[in-house]
């Protein structure tokens, strides 16, 4: 038996004054924190690019080598208004103390379930007056956005994926696993990727295989010395229809956000 739970708090529920692209940077809405400011309009989160390392043929066209995607700039354009210039002085300095923040989680009223993490790199003014148009810039190294942290726990000995929207590679925050019983060794796997652990684990022992830190704790104790040296830690990727299957039956948890672009 197995289950499927969304761990968060519907970020949805909006103010009912909130525009409709808001921003959420670090946990903070910019309109209902920043007195006369309104988010008018969002560019850079439904394109991406793609460099490609090609190489000169003699002929026509080039040869294909490999590729990569490029990090993602995203542009919120707001208006700010304000009665004196005391005034916009303090809103600006308490957008430039919210905003200063590097590497920051930030999402959009709009689309609450996809969270990008970014650096504010400009915040430009078009003219430094009472009632003013400015854009703020946001480099993302990393191009995806992801879902809210999800969980799918259970008992037996694999769990499946379907129609989760996973299309790109990613792997689990985690898995935790208790086996039911005394086992020599553990193997968890996904088609031909495994993380193989050669020590004895009691019965109810907590088993976490963390892939954000690249290691592998039991009951509180590191247990990476003893996980093989061909486990696929760093490239344990899951998609929608793959199965993870674990050698013994047990309890398990399974944490996961799902990758967009």
């Amino acid at each position: 038996m197995y289950g499927f739970t969304n761990m968060d708090i519907n970020p949805s529920i909006n103010s009912p004054t909130r525009p409709v692209e808001a921003i959420n940077y670090g946990d903070h809405w910019l309109d209902d924190e920043i007195s006369g400011f309104t988010t008018l309009v969002v560019s850079g989160r439904h394109t991406f690019s793609r460099k490609v390392n090609d190489v000169d043929l003699t002929g026509d066209g080039n040869m294909y080598l490999s590729s990569k995607l490029e990090r993602r700039v995203i542009e919120v354009k707001f208006m700010i208004k304000t009665e004196s210039i005391a005034e916009y002085n303090r809103q600006m300095e308490q957008l430039n103390i919210i905003l200063s923040k590097p590497h920051q989680q930030l999402y959009f009223a709009d689309y609450p379930e996809a969270v990008y993490t970014g650096t504010v790199t400009e915040i430009k003014m078009e003219k430094d007056t009472l009632n003013d148009i400015g854009t703020i810039e946001i480099e993302c190294s990393d191009p995806f956005a992801y879902s809210n942290n999800q969980l799918a726990s259970g008992t037996g000995s694999s769990y499946q994926f379907s129609n989760e929207g996973m299309n790109y590679d990613q792997t689990p925050e985690t898995i935790i696993f208790n086996p039911s019983a005394d086992i020599a060794s553990l193997t968890v796997s996904n088609d031909d990727k495994k993380i193989e652990i050669n020590q004895g684990i009691t019965a109810n022992a907590k088993v976490l295989i963390d892939f954000n830190t690249l290691d592998v704790v039991i009951n509180e104790v590191s247990a990476l010395m003893n996980v093989t040296l061909d486990s696929n830690l760093g490239d344990f990727y899951i998609k929608d229809g793959d199965t993870i299957r674990f050698s013994t039956n047990g309890k398990y948890e399974i944490r996961y956000r799902v990758k967009k672009l």
